[in-house]
């Protein structure tokens, strides 16, 4: 018996692609234009380009339905990792509660 995967389609973003993480208009149309796990869906950025390693926050809605799984943001990190060069630290948190709902280093 296969495991059940779901397929997430991966968007061309790449002519957003920026080496500055402070670049935001590029920022924003990566991580708007991604899909997310079921049960989240985008809301708003945060930018920390003060001092390195540089990162961003990215604030997802959560459905009350929503699970928790770090696993899946992963493919969402690694595609936002890859379009801005000098990004370092990325976390996912939930725009209202703004809990923690995963973290990731390059």
């Amino acid at each position: 018996m296969r495991k059940k995967e779901k397929l997430y389609e991966i968007p061309d973003l790449s002519q957003y692609k920026t080496d500055y993480v402070g670049d935001s208009s590029n920022v924003i149309n990566i991580v708007r234009g991604q899909e997310y796990p079921e049960g989240y869906s985008y809301d708003s950025i945060e930018i920390q380009s003060e001092t390195e390693p540089y990162g961003l926050t990215v604030f997802l809605k959560d459905e009350p339905s929503a699970v928790k799984l770090e696993d899946e943001l992963q493919v969402n990190a690694d595609m936002t990792f890859d379009l801005i060069g000098n990004l370092g630290k990325i976390d996912y948190k939930t725009a209202d509660s703004k809990e923690i709902i995963a973290s990731y280093e390059r």
